[in-house]
């Protein structure tokens, strides 16, 4: 149903205000800023339920300048045909949301659009807001896309060609054709910044510095590993280094307490020094570890114990790769409690604390580090 008149519709100062957070969120976006004439420019709405609604309206503004292509709804909508509103600003696609809307729900919507024909740059904006049956404005969210008469690639010619029309049009589909390309050239140095490259590609990072990933491990952990990676490299068998690498998996920080004595034994060899240490268990080249994790959430207590088993066979073999090759280790893994905070990080000696510093900065200059 079309409306060939120009009826009164929502105030837009009162649509500008509904930026605040409100019973639904509204997302309104387009997948190209940037378009030629003749192009096509696809508008994608999503509207979602904060708290239980019922008939809620969906406008979709198409300005002038682009015209009005396909449109479709959410499937899960049925076959929901919208009515098209017209006034001078340009068209609205209005769809109406009969019945009640639980808190959760979600639909998207779909408007095409073709850039009309222009000499001029310029900038047009499209708009969905969704209104109650009182007409009163709940959300609303603006896209905007930039108009270009021209090819950008005139520049790169002598200043004759500006007046060309033919050039600036002709020169419009080598730019569509190589726009996508030079974004991704652009963007290149993302793929080797392990918080920003995508997630098929971290393997990819990892083999670069030497990194064998295991798949229990999540991939934000994924990612802090690899930007330390060089700095774990360089403090391996080290005590930092261990606790960094224990840090990074578990998300708490391990006590470590070394060993480098023998246990005291009276007798007629028996002699006082460095060497020599009050108790039992003094076993030089040791060292034990403790570690407080939280519980692992799980559906089953069989399910539980196998997250379990994954966790600690997981820590081992960090601890086996980490520790110098002579040494021997034994773990402790204790419950954390719910109101207990992480112990804090061991202090080391100075020189150490020195040298450690020196890693770490190594390692921020490498992949920009700002722990």
């Amino acid at each position: 149903m079309t409306n060939t008149g120009y009826p009164t519709l929502i105030n837009p100062a009162a649509v500008m205000a509904t930026d605040a957070p409100g019973p639904v969120a509204v997302a309104h976006v387009a997948d190209f800023c940037r378009r030629h004439p003749g192009e096509l420019v696809t508008f994608y709405s999503r509207v979602q339920a904060l708290a239980p609604l019922s008939n809620l309206t969906l406008r979709v503004a198409i300005p002038n300048g682009l015209e009005l292509g396909e449109y479709c709804a959410d499937a899960a909508l049925g076959n929901l045909v919208p009515y098209v509103e017209i006034d001078p600003n340009g068209r609205y696609l209005v769809w109406s949301l009969k019945g009640e809307l639980p808190t959760g729900a979600n639909f998207e919507f779909q408007a095409e659009a073709r850039v009309a024909p222009s000499q001029q740059q310029k900038n047009l904006q499209s708009r969905a807001v969704v209104s109650n049956a009182a007409r009163e404005v709940l959300a609303g969210e603006a896209a905007t896309v930039t108009i270009e008469p021209k090819s950008a690639y005139l520049q790169y010619l002598p200043e004759l060609y500006e007046q060309d029309e033919l050039m600036g049009r002709f020169l419009m589909l080598f730019e569509s054709f190589w726009s996508p390309i030079d974004t991704h050239i652009d963007s290149v140095a993302n793929y080797f910044d392990p918080r920003m490259t995508p997630s098929p590609f971290l393997p990819w990072l990892a083999s670069w510095l030497d990194l064998e990933l295991v798949e229990s491990w999540p991939e934000e952990r994924v990612r802090q590993l690899i930007r330390w990676a060089i700095a774990l490299h360089r403090s391996r068998g080290t005590c930092w280094g261990l606790l960094k690498y224990l840090e990074l998996y578990t998300g708490q920080i391990a006590e470590i307490i070394e060993h480098r004595a023998e246990n005291f034994t009276l007798g007629a060899n028996s002699r006082l020094g460095p060497g020599i240490a009050l108790g039992q268990g003094n076993v030089p080249h040791t060292f034990t570890v403790t570690l407080r994790l939280p519980a692992i959430a799980a559906d089953s207590e069989q399910e539980r114990k196998r997250l379990e088993d994954v966790r600690r066979q997981t820590i081992e073999a960090i601890i086996e790769q980490q520790k110098p090759a002579h040494t021997v280790y034994t773990l402790h893994l204790k419950p954390l409690a719910a109101d207990q905070t992480a112990a804090e990080p061991a202090q080391p000696d100075r020189p150490v604390t020195n040298q450690l510093d020196q890693v770490a900065a190594q390692a921020a200059i490498w992949f920009k580090l700002d722990d």
